[in-house]
């Protein structure tokens, strides 16, 4: 072979210091599969689909802490909530995406209207406000004054449609 390198594994183990092994061969392929096909499949971005779940855990933790400020006790078995509430959100998620991507369009008046493609954006964007109110109002349960002005004004504007939590300390 050219350029000094006795072959072709010579010069791709130069190339990349690691090596050639199956399990990392494996372990990228893997990746790489469920990387390609997760917007295919969930209907989100990666780097959108991450943000949503650094907000469930966000949301967690912060109700963690507000708990315990509180004097309340955390059962160890409320931990799989977080694994259960993403696992949830993310099937229901791409359950609604194949739905928006796989049924037939229906046109009415000639026009296209997909009930599911309205469904998708509401059902996220309904999950994700209710997660920032959330977080919002942990924020408020630990103290943080701007946190308690934020969750007080929003709280305000949905009362009409929600329930928020006890808003006492506002």
């Amino acid at each position: 072979m050219e350029f000094g390198f006795k072959s072709f594994l010579d010069y791709f183990q130069s190339c990349f210091k690691w090596g050639i092994s199956s399990s990392s061969v494996v372990l990228s392929l893997t990746f790489g599969a469920l990387a390609s096909n997760f917007e295919l499949i969930i209907g989100l971005e990666p780097v959108v689909y991450l943000a949503f779940v650094l907000l469930l855990f966000m949301e967690f933790f912060t109700g963690i802490k507000a708990s315990l400020k509180e004097g309340k006790k955390i059962e160890s078995k409320k931990f799989g909530r977080i694994i259960l509430k993403i696992l949830t959100y993310t099937i229901l998620i791409g359950i609604i995406n194949i739905f928006k991507t796989r049924l037939p369009v229906p046109k009415i008046f000639d026009s296209e209207i997909n009930i599911y493609s309205w469904v998708f954006y509401t059902v996220i964007n309904l999950i994700i406000i209710q997660l920032i109110i959330s977080v919002f109002e942990n924020l408020s349960r630990l103290g943080y004054k701007e946190s308690s002005k934020i969750f007080g004004v929003i709280g305000k504007a949905s009362e009409k449609w929600f329930k928020l939590g006890n808003n006492d300390n506002q």
